[in-house]
């Protein structure tokens, strides 16, 4: 039987955060270049840019949300509902995901 909860320290959740803010920026930029027609995107890469970008940006709503949470209390650890805690680990290695597939002949990495 799984447990109600899953305990995360803030630390850990903070560490996630900042390590999201390249992806997103690096996947806003594609999108932008994207629509200035800098660059071109097959469907299908328009298509998982997007669903990168979308997951990305879930995460970041999900976190700053925590953050709030957790400032107006002072406590150092959060016990996220353990649904809610795989969700976010899923959105999250969805999107460093990103980092790893080629998009417009060459890759997230390098934009």
């Amino acid at each position: 039987m799984e447990k109600d909860t899953t305990p995360i320290k803030v630390s850990v959740l903070r560490v996630l955060y900042s390590g999201l803010k390249p992806i997103r920026d690096r996947l806003d930029s594609i999108l932008e270049d994207f629509y200035k027609k800098n660059i071109l995107l097959s469907q299908a890469e328009h298509t998982a840019v997007l669903e990168f970008r979308s997951a990305a940006a879930t995460v970041e709503l999900l976190l700053l949300d925590y953050f709030e949470q957790v400032d107006e209390v002072k406590v150092d650890t959060l016990y996220l509902p353990t649904k809610e805690f795989h969700l976010l680990l899923d959105l999250s290695k969805t999107a460093e995901l990103a980092y790893k597939v080629t998009i417009a002949n060459s890759g997230l990495w390098t934009h």
